[in-house]
C-alpha cells in the first residue's frame, strides 16, 4: 500500500522491459490507464534518456519505473514546470534516504557532490496547446554497487549511505516513498504553483551561482548560472552577457 492517493495505487510490476516508458507508451497507445499508473521492471535492457542517450542498469538492484499522468490543463508552453516538479520530487526523495543535500543538474540529472544519482525522462503528447498525456521514465541508482567504468560518474545510494540494519535498500518501500513525493509535487502542478516549482528547482540546480567551466561545442568557457527560463533553457551568465542554452547544446565540465 503506498502513502499516496493515486500515484501507485496501480501497480503494474515486470520482471523484464525494454524500457518502462515504451510499455507505457504502448498501453496509452491502446487505452487510457488511469492516472498515476506506476510500471516498474527489475530488468529493463534498452533504457532510454534525455535526447536519445541510453541508461544502463544492473537488473534487481535499482528504481527503474514510469509513471503515466494526464495533467490536461497544462498549457504546452508550461510544460518544463512539469519537469520542474518532477525533479523535485527524486531530489527531496533521494534527500530523505540519504539525510543530505542532492542537487538537480539541468535539465534532468539528480547529483549527489559530483556524482549522478539517476536520470529522468519525461515525454509528453500534445493535444492543441494543452499536454494530453505524459509518461514520467525515473532510473535511480539505489543497490548496484559496481558500475561500467566508461560512464562518466556514476553513484548509488547504498555507495554513500548504507542502510540501517539491512545488507540493501528494499527497493519496494523506496518506490512507495518515492510515489508520495510525485505526488505532493504534482499536485502543486496542478494547483499552479508555478512560482513555488521554479524557486525550488532554482536553488536546487547543480553549481547555482557558482563560478564553473562550460563547453559549447569545442569552446570552453567560464560562467554561473543563474536560474531556468520559462522554455527551459538554462540561464548561464558570462563575461557580463546572459547566454541561454537548451537541452545538450551545452556541457558541464566536471
Amino acid at each position: 500500500m503506498t502513502n499516496s492517493l493515486f500515484i501507485g495505487k496501480n501497480l503494474i510490476e515486470l520482471d523484464s522491459v525494454d524500457s518502462t516508458n515504451n510499455f507505457a507508451r504502448q498501453m496509452l497507445s491502446n487505452s487510457r490507464p488511469i492516472e498515476g499508473t506506476v510500471i516498474v521492471a527489475r530488468e529493463q535492457f534498452a533504457g532510454r534518456g534525455q535526447m536519445g542517450s541510453s541508461w544502463d542498469t544492473e537488473g534487481g538492484k535499482n528504481i527503474t519505473l514510469s509513471v503515466i499522468l494526464y495533467p490536461d490543463q497544462l498549457d504546452a508552453d508550461k510544460q518544463f514546470f512539469l519537469n520542474m516538479a518532477i525533479a523535485l520530487a527524486v531530489k527531496d526523495f533521494c534527500e530523505f534516504v540519504l539525510h543530505d543535500e542532492v542537487r538537480i543538474k539541468w535539465p534532468n540529472d539528480i547529483y549527489y557532490h559530483d556524482k549522478k544519482l539517476g536520470g529522468i525522462l519525461i515525454e509528453n503528447t500534445i493535444n492543441g496547446s494543452k499536454i494530453a498525456s505524459t509518461i514520467v521514465g525515473i532510473g535511480i541508482n539505489v543497490n548496484q554497487d559496481e558500475f561500467d567504468p566508461a560512464l562518466p560518474n556514476p553513484a548509488s545510494l547504498i555507495q554513500i549511505r548504507k542502510p540501517v540494519e539491512a545488507a540493501t535498500y528494499d527497493l519496494p518501500l523506496l518506490i512507495n516513498e518515492l510515489c508520495a513525493y510525485l505526488e505532493k509535487y504534482y499536485l502543486q502542478l496542478r494547483q499552479q504553483h508555478f512560482n513555488f516549482l521554479d524557486k525550488g528547482f532554482t536553488v536546487a540546480l547543480y553549481r547555482y551561482q557558482q563560478t564553473h567551466e562550460f563547453k559549447r561545442g569545442e569552446t570552453i568557457f567560464k560562467g554561473e548560472i543563474n536560474g531556468v527560463a520559462k522554455d527551459g533553457k538554462l540561464i548561464i551568465h558570462s563575461n557580463g552577457k546572459e547566454l541561454r542554452f537548451g537541452f545538450k547544446e551545452v556541457e558541464y565540465i566536471i
